[in-house]
C-alpha cells in the first residue's frame, strides 16, 4: 500500500461503510458468507465483488489507526471497506451489505465516523419476496401463524357479550313463553272466589273444564306469537348487526396486518435485494411482505420472534425469506449473530 493510500485509509475506513470484526477472516470465507446476500458473488483476487459492490480484503488496524477512528485500541481488529463500484440494486445496499456481514462476522460497521453493532439494532425485520400474492391467500396463512383469538369474529360474539347483548330480550323472551304460567294465575283467584260462593259440583266441573280449555289455547296461542314475533325480532336484529358489522379486517388501508404483536406490511416494488434478484431473474415487481415487532424485544427474542413469523409465512407462500440487511435466511438459527468468531 502506497504512502497516498495510507495517508487516505484513516478518512477512508472512517467514511465507510466498513466492516470491522475481531479475527481476520479468509476471502473464501467472506465469499460463503456474501453469497447469502447475492449468489452471483465471486472473488477478484482478494475482494469480493457482489451486486456492484466491492468488499476489499481486510486490512489490520494498528492501535494507532484505530484511535484516528475512534476506536479503542484494546484489541486487535481488522477493517474490510465496502465500496459501490455501480448503481446499487436498492438504496444503501453497500450499508446493508457491510451490516449484514459485520452481524455475522461479530463485528461492528463504522459508516460517517460511527461505529454501529448490527445486533443491537432495535428496529429489525424479516422479509418475503413474492412474485405475487391475493390477499385471499396470504390472510388464512397469517391467521394460522399469529392466529385468530385476540381480534374474535364480531359475527360469533363471545360469552359476555352475547349475554350482556341478549339480558333484556332474554327477560322478555322468557316472560312471553312463560305467559301461560302467567294467565294461570287467575286460577288461584278463581279457587279463592270459589271459597265464597260455591257452585254445584256439575257446573264447577264444567266452568273448570271448559277456564281449562280456554285458558290452554290463550296460551298457547299466546306462546306461538310471542316465538314467532321473537323470531322475527332476532332474525331482523341479526340481519341489522350483519349489516352495520361487517366482519372487522386486521387489514388496514396502507396494506399493513397487525396481531399477536406483529406488523406485516405489504407493498409492491420494482427494486429488491440481489438474493432475490438472483431467485427471480425475470421479476420486474415483486411483492414484498416485511415482518417485524410492534413492541420492543429483548435479548434473542429481537431476532428469533418475528424471523421465525416470517420463516413460517416463507414455508407457507413458498418465498424467500431475508433478513434486515438483505441475506437470505433459511432456518431459526441463521437469524442468531455468532456467539464467538
Amino acid at each position: 500500500m502506497g504512502l497516498l493510500s495510507n495517508l487516505l485509509l484513516p478518512g477512508r475506513l472512517r467514511t465507510g461503510p466498513t466492516v470491522v470484526v475481531p479475527a481476520k477472516t479468509k476471502p473464501e470465507a467472506i465469499l460463503e458468507i456474501v453469497r447469502l446476500a447475492d449468489p452471483q458473488a465471486e472473488l477478484d483476487g482478494a475482494d469480493v465483488l457482489a451486486a456492484a459492490t466491492r468488499i476489499h480484503d481486510a486490512v489490520e488496524l494498528t492501535p494507532d489507526l484505530q484511535k484516528k477512528l475512534g476506536l479503542d485500541g484494546e484489541e486487535k481488529l481488522w477493517a474490510h471497506r465496502v465500496v459501490a463500484e455501480r448503481p446499487l440494486p436498492v438504496d444503501y445496499y453497500d450499508k446493508l451489505l457491510a451490516a449484514g456481514l459485520a452481524y455475522r462476522l461479530g463485528g461492528y460497521c463504522l459508516c460517517e465516523g460511527s461505529a454501529d453493532d448490527p445486533a443491537e439494532d432495535v428496529e429489525l425485520e424479516y422479509v418475503v419476496y413474492l412474485p405475487a400474492v391475493e390477499e385471499s391467500e396470504l390472510t388464512p396463512a397469517l391467521e394460522k401463524i399469529l392466529g385468530t383469538e385476540e381480534d374474535a369474529d364480531p359475527t360469533v360474539p363471545d360469552t359476555e357479550s352475547s349475554a350482556a347483548a341478549m339480558g333484556d330480550g332474554s327477560e322478555i323472551s322468557g316472560l312471553e313463553s312463560g305467559s301461560g304460567i302467567a294467565i294461570a294465575e287467575p286460577e288461584g283467584d278463581a279457587e279463592a272466589a270459589g271459597t265464597v260462593a260455591k257452585p254445584d259440583a256439575a257446573e264447577s266441573e264444567s266452568a273448570e273444564a271448559t277456564a281449562g280449555v280456554g285458558e290452554a289455547v290463550t296460551g298457547d296461542d299466546t306462546g306461538d306469537t310471542a316465538e314467532g314475533d321473537a323470531s322475527e325480532d332476532v332474525e331482523e336484529g341479526g340481519a341489522e348487526s350483519a349489516s352495520a358489522n361487517p366482519r372487522r379486517s386486521r387489514w388496514s388501508s396502507d396494506g399493513v396486518y397487525e396481531a399477536a404483536g406483529f406488523r406485516v406490511s405489504v407493498t409492491p416494488v420494482h427494486r429488491f435485494p440481489a438474493a432475490v434478484a438472483g431467485l427471480m431473474p425475470y421479476a420486474t415487481e415483486v411483492v414484498r411482505i416485511a415482518v417485524s415487532a410492534t413492541e420492543e424485544l429483548d435479548g434473542d427474542a429481537r431476532m428469533l420472534d418475528p424471523g421465525n413469523v416470517a420463516l413460517a409465512l416463507g414455508t407457507a407462500l413458498d418465498g424467500p425469506v431475508v433478513d434486515h440487511w438483505g441475506f437470505q435466511v433459511f432456518e431459526p438459527a441463521d437469524l442468531l449473530p455468532p456467539r464467538s468468531v
